[in-house]
C-alpha cells in the first residue's frame, strides 16, 4: 500500500511539473523585485532639483518602450544651465541594501531595474481614458505635486480643474494650491503633463508663474 501511495504521489508531482507548477519556489520576478526608489536628484552636485516624484511617476508607468530619457524636458527643467548634469537615483532593495544609480544627461533609465507599482502613483479615475482621451487641442495633466521632499501633496485634480481652453496659467502660491504642506520651506510645484502626444514634466518654484503649454 505504501508503495502504491508513493507511486500516486509521484504521478501527481509529475503532473504539476508538466503543467509548469512548482511549490515552495517563487518566480524569478517575485524573488528579485528590483530596487525601490527612495530619492532622485537631477543636476550637479551643488545645483540640483529633487525629482523623486517625477522619476517615480515616469518609471511607474513604464517610460517609453521601457526607458525614461534623462534630459531637462523630462526632469522638469534645467537646474544648472550650461553644466553637465546627472540624474542620481538612491534606491533600496528588499534586503535593505542601498545603492546609488547615476545617469548622465542624454542617457536613459531602464525601467526594469526598478520596482515601482503604477497603482502607487496613479490616482486617475477608472474613466480617465475616456475623459482625457483627446489632448490634441490642449494639455492633459497627468500628475502634479506641491511641496518639498518628504512633505508633498497631490494636487493633480486641482490643476485639472483649473485648465481653461486647453491651457493652464497661474501663480504658484499656497492659496492657489489649497494650503501649505511645508510651512517655512521653499516649495516647488511639479507637473507631469501631456501635450500633442508628448509627455513631459516641469517644475515651478513657489511665487513663480506656471504657464502650460
Amino acid at each position: 500500500m505504501k508503495l502504491v501511495n508513493r507511486y500516486v504521489m509521484f504521478l501527481i508531482a509529475a503532473a504539476f511539473v508538466a503543467a509548469g507548477i512548482t511549490f515552495f519556489s517563487a518566480p524569478a520576478g517575485a524573488q528579485d523585485e528590483g530596487w525601490q526608489i527612495v530619492r532622485a536628484e537631477y543636476g550637479t552636485k551643488n545645483q540640483h532639483n529633487d525629482v523623486t516624484d517625477i522619476v517615480k511617476d515616469l518609471v511607474g508607468r513604464g517610460g517609453v518602450n521601457g526607458r525614461v530619457a534623462v534630459n531637462n524636458q523630462t526632469m522638469g527643467g534645467d537646474p544648472a544651465v550650461g553644466a553637465d548634469k546627472h540624474l542620481r537615483i538612491f534606491a533600496r532593495n528588499r534586503k535593505h541594501e542601498e545603492r546609488e544609480f547615476d545617469y548622465k544627461e542624454g542617457s536613459f533609465v531602464e525601467v526594469r531595474a526598478f520596482n515601482v507599482r503604477p497603482d502607487d502613483f496613479d490616482d486617475r479615475p477608472a474613466n480617465y481614458g475616456a475623459q482625457y482621451q483627446d489632448d490634441s487641442n490642449g494639455i492633459r495633466i497627468v500628475r502634479a505635486y506641491y511641496g518639498v521632499q518628504g512633505r508633498t501633496v497631490n494636487v493633480t485634480e486641482l490643476l485639472r480643474s483649473r485648465v481653461r481652453d486647453g491651457a493652464l496659467n497661474f501663480v504658484v502660491t499656497n492659496s492657489a494650491l489649497g494650503g501649505d504642506p511645508a510651512v517655512g520651506a521653499d516649495k516647488v510645484l511639479i507637473v507631469v503633463y501631456r501635450y500633442q502626444g508628448t509627455e513631459t514634466a516641469t517644475a515651478v518654484r513657489e511665487g513663480n508663474t506656471l504657464t502650460l503649454p
